[in-house]
């Protein structure tokens, strides 16, 4: 075996063992070429083919094949903590560990002109791989095109192999000292992007996301220098944001054959007009209903309709209202379009299932589902389901999951790869699974008929879309001809869409819960930050989360209060964290999947309580959690409004106080609508609080203590309380709610 792939698997971040680095090599620059053998191999040469003969370079065994990140985007924050369920499965996910890896790098004098090259062994020979050399050039048949305000563009260039094709345009913005950037997506690990390097790929890092995201977009709003912008492509892009030259945002786009023009869109004005322009040329919802405001509570656990009942029940006996469930584990796990243990006739994989072709055993997980459903809108309830995007690998034969994988194939709805054969799932999770074409419209209301029922004659208010980052390699093949370089950044987009269109279409409100997304996806709310640790860290880390997403126009957003993986929170970060959500747009309790161990660990307030034996975690729940519902009426009013002005519902302070710099030194406070200053408390051990204050007049959430702005503050920050202060002008309204 003698195993190579120039362009490895698509992972946006690493290397495997068997790629070539880089994947379009630059004339006279040195490259890396890897392959990998069975364990037995004792050498192997790889020979170039150039204009002046052959070369032959023996490779060095480095031991057991493991891919190794690549570069300088997408660096990780992970943290030394307790493992769960999938921790295994993502740390392997990059071993080969019964193959030998072999490399060895080239020199640059060497590479003047294109070349062959391949590989042999004592009793093997590769095929032949052929190279386009590539150089970069500041004149060619490609363009940039500026729509809107005229931007200090310099350094324009595109790297074009020697038949023309161009792979990669970079060039430079001018900035200045006193600017920041915000924007780009959903980011972990800053506010403001100034001195980072980032990118735009729609990626799953599982917990520790550091500086990767499952919901970028490439804009920028500058501020300070009241301009914005916005690459109008889908393609993978990536941004020096004065990381390597203070004064410059160096931008690099990948280039698919077809890509002779890049279209920036530029705006001009203040933060919230620079959004607004965005978002009115990329689209935003309709207004969500009222319900997604109330308090979200879940957990992968939940199994079986006793136990959702179950949970329920303490939920109410604990003086807590909630408003909307989500239930994950709901499902056979197979074809995700029945509760499990549900008995029902094989379709034909075209059309989808209706109720009464559908039996609950009374011993069965969900004994009745439309009963569950009916008794959860008697009690004001909303009911979500999780949802995949992926074709579970085949199932027994005869099933419905065999029947649905061999129809979408024979049909032609899936992704394929570069041989047209099926693409098959390469992360670590739903490995081997098929992706239906989603971006496709034919597929979408295949996809959408399977789970109609559902909705139309069971009752499900929505769902969670999670996942929807499964799409790796540029070289995928997707039904209108388009490859996976200009394609998988948007898959999660219509994704989304298919489930808003099915509730749409219904008669439904159209509420999706989506953790993947990219340009576009503002359309399809809501979003939460996706999986993370239950520490400080990681607390920290999806503040900053809710900020830049707002910050780029996803405004319905949440996280899982305390976090949802790994050793419970503690009571003080547990409280912390329920304080912040309460003025967030979106207030969840979530928990992993924790194989039903006993002690539960469920991140619900009564649970908390009584594994820490601590009635004070409930007490202060349930009070956090009835000033939630005090704060609906503002929460829905502020969240209309921010539809029509395209300021954000969870603002950073830049939006309103742009001209102040000193709020850059809290970039974890925030204003919720356009009355509220929000002051997490994000550090452990923390009863009083240095707050900023920026210019008004301010009165204290929790007292008729006044204060002026443009000052530093000191206020008492206890368990029960969050720094949060009001606006003068609306003190009495939001005070009397």
């Amino acid at each position: 075996m003698l195993k190579h792939i120039p362009l490895g698997l698509g992972h946006p971040y690493r290397t495997e063992p068997f790629e070539r680095v880089p994947h379009y090599p630059v004339a006279l620059k040195p490259i890396k070429l890897r392959v990998c053998t069975t364990k037995s191999q004792k050498n192997v040469i790889a020979t170039l083919q150039i204009k002046s003969g052959s070369h032959e370079f023996p490779m060095h065994s480095v031991g057991n094949a493991m891919s190794e990140d690549l570069g300088v985007f997408g660096t990780t924050a992970k943290e030394l903590v307790s493992q769960s369920h999938l921790s295994d499965a993502a740390e392997r996910s990059g071993e080969y560990s019964e193959w030998l890896q072999w490399e060895v790098e080239i020199p640059g004098h060497i590479i003047a002109h294109d070349f062959e090259y391949f590989f042999s062994s004592e009793n093997e020979v590769s095929e032949i791989f052929s190279v386009l050399l590539s150089r970069w050039v500041s004149d060619c048949s490609h363009s940039i095109i500026t729509t809107g305000p005229v931007l200090p563009l310099s350094g324009i260039e595109w790297l074009v192999d020697s038949k023309g094709t161009a792979h990669t345009l970079h060039f430079n913005l001018t900035i200045s000292e006193n600017n920041h950037v915000v924007g780009l997506g959903e980011r972990f690990h800053s506010v403001d992007q100034l001195g980072e390097l980032v990118d735009a790929v729609v990626y799953e890092e599982y917990k520790g996301q550091g500086h990767r995201t499952y919901l970028p977009t490439p804009f920028l709003n500058i501020i300070g220098a009241s301009i914005g912008l916005h690459l109008n492509t889908s393609n993978p892009s990536r941004f020096s944001i004065g990381a390597r030259d203070k004064s410059l945002i160096e931008i690099e786009v990948d280039l698919c054959v077809y890509d002779t023009v890049l279209e920036i869109n530029s705006y001009s004005g203040t933060p919230t007009q620079v959004l607004k322009q965005y978002l009115d040329q990329v689209g935003l919802p309709a207004a969500p209903p009222d319900w997604i405001y109330s308090l979200w509570i879940s957990s992968n656990e939940w199994n079986t309709q006793e136990r959702v009942q179950r949970e329920i029940a303490e939920c109410f006996s604990a003086g807590i209202k909630p408003g909307v469930v989500v239930i994950e584990a709901w499902s056979d796990e197979s074809t995700f379009t029945v509760f499990r243990d549900a008995q029902y006739p094989v379709t034909d994989g075209l059309t989808g299932l209706k109720a009464d072709q559908i039996t609950y055993p009374e011993d069965g997980a969900w004994p009745n589902p439309r009963q569950m459903i009916d008794e959860l809108h008697n009690q004001d309830l909303r009911l979500i389901l999780w949802q995949i995007p992926i074709i579970k690998e085949i199932g027994d034969p005869g099933s419905q999951a065999e029947v649905n994988w061999n129809y979408a194939i024979d049909n032609n709805l899936v992704v394929r790869d570069s041989h047209n054969d099926p693409y098959r799932v390469r992360g670590f999770w739903f490995r081997d699974g098929l992706l239906p074409d989603l971006t496709d419209s034919k597929v979408r209301k295949w996809w959408a008929e399977q789970r109609r029922y559902l909705v139309t004659e069971l009752g499900v208010d929505g769902f969670k879309t999670d996942g929807g980052e499964h799409a790796w390699g540029q070289d995928l093949l997707y039904l209108d001809g388009t490859v996976g370089l200009e394609k998988n950044n948007t898959f999660p987009v219509h994704y989304a869409q298919t489930f808003h269109d099915l509730l749409k279409e219904s008669g439904k409100d159209t509420v999706t819960f989506s953790r993947a997304g990219f340009t576009g996806s503002q359309k399809y709310p809501s979003f939460w930050a996706g999986d993370e640790n239950s520490t400080w860290a990681a607390y920290r880390a999806s503040i900053n989360a809710g900020i830049t997403a707002s910050a780029s126009g996803f405004f319905h957003w949440g996280w899982d209060i305390g976090g949802f993986s790994g050793d419970l929170p503690s009571p003080e970060l547990y409280l912390r964290g329920t304080a912040m959500a309460t003025f967030c747009p979106i207030m969840q309790i979530h928990s992993e999947f924790n194989h039903h161990k006993t002690p539960s660990n469920d991140r619900t307030p009564w649970n908390l309580a009584r594994r820490y034996n601590d009635p004070v975690i409930l007490e202060t729940f349930r009070k956090f959690a009835q000033l939630r519902e005090e704060l609906l009426p503002y929460l829905s009013y502020e969240g209309k409004l921010a539809l029509v002005t395209g300021r954000p519902l969870m603002a950073g302070l830049f939006f309103d106080f742009y001209d102040d710099p000193e709020i850059w030194s809290v970039p974890s406070e925030y204003m919720l609508g356009t009355s509220i200053l929000v002051a997490p408390v994000t550090q452990p051990g923390v009863l009083t609080q240095n707050i900023y204050l920026p210019k008004g007049e301010w009165v204290s959430f929790w007292n008729d203590e006044e204060f002026s702005g443009e000052q530093w503050v000191q206020v008492p920050a206890p368990l029960d309380q969050i720094p949060a202060f009001i606006l003068k002008d609306r003190a009495d309204e939001i005070k009397n709610r």
